[in-house]
């Protein structure tokens, strides 16, 4: 039975996502006629989940970080059964000192606790004040540290919104309440996301950073490398029973 299978994208597509008509699985290409299905809010479990029940040709949509190596169900089943053998074998070792920590903890329990907090520090807490709305700039770089140019910056559920410049660089252009959530978009990444929370200055200056494993990949699914892993004694043991 085979444990673990690879998914990669062998030759990626050049196509805009954000162009497709929008399906229930994610978008339809015109170029090549065909569903793209958009994985890269799926989790791991998700997609093992999905690769099980679907073994022929699919054209998806993944983050660089998705295209790896992932365990089937049945190897993560075993590994499950694994771990709880060995729980149940220290829990067996460690049901003697049980006593002992009961003993210590009711020590704990019983010697008093203090807490104490200085006049200054609470005058200091209640004194402080928060704006109600905030001018929002900020620094937009990618995975090497380098300004990007050209990337969206919107208002979540509206079209307001700026782009950076050269350096990288934006400033929104109406202020921005505690809550607001800024989407930042750009060609080849996935799209991030920043809550604007309470602070004590009118100016809000943030960095966002788009790295290696923001990167969208396009194209032909290939799933493969599969292989039987060898087992241990725990799984031999485990295999007596089925």
């Amino acid at each position: 039975m085979k444990n673990s299978f690879r998914i990669s994208v062998k030759e990626p597509c050049s196509e805009n996502y954000e162009d497709f008509a929008t399906t229930s699985q994610g978008g339809f290409c015109e170029s090549c006629q065909k569903e793209v299905i958009d994985f890269t809010t799926l989790s791991d479990e998700a997609l093992v989940a999905y690769f099980d029940q679907n073994s022929g040709k699919t054209c998806g949509r993944f983050m660089k970080s998705q295209l790896k190596e992932y365990q089937t169900h049945q190897a993560m089943n075993t590994n499950f059964l694994t771990k709880g053998i060995a729980l149940m074998s220290f829990s067996l070792v460690t049901l003697c000192a049980t006593p002992d920590l009961q003993a210590q903890e009711a020590a704990l329990v019983n010697s008093p606790l203090r807490t104490e907090i200085g006049a200054v520090q609470r005058f200091e807490a209640s004194n402080r004040t928060v704006a109600d709305k905030y001018t929002v700039i900020g620094t937009v770089l990618d995975e090497e540290n380098l300004p990007l140019p050209g990337v969206n910056v919107v208002l979540k559920g509206t079209t307001e919104g700026t782009q950076t410049d050269f350096d990288g660089k934006f400033e929104f252009p109406r202020p921005l309440e505690v809550d607001d959530i800024l989407v930042f978009s750009y060609i080849g990444y996935g799209k991030k996301e920043h809550t604007i929370e309470a602070s004590e200055s009118e100016i809000v200056d943030i960095t966002i950073r788009f790295d290696l494993s923001d990167i969208e990949l396009m194209g032909a699914v290939v799933v493969g490398g599969a292989y039987k892993t060898k087992r241990n004694i725990f799984q031999k043991f485990i295999a007596i029973f089925k």
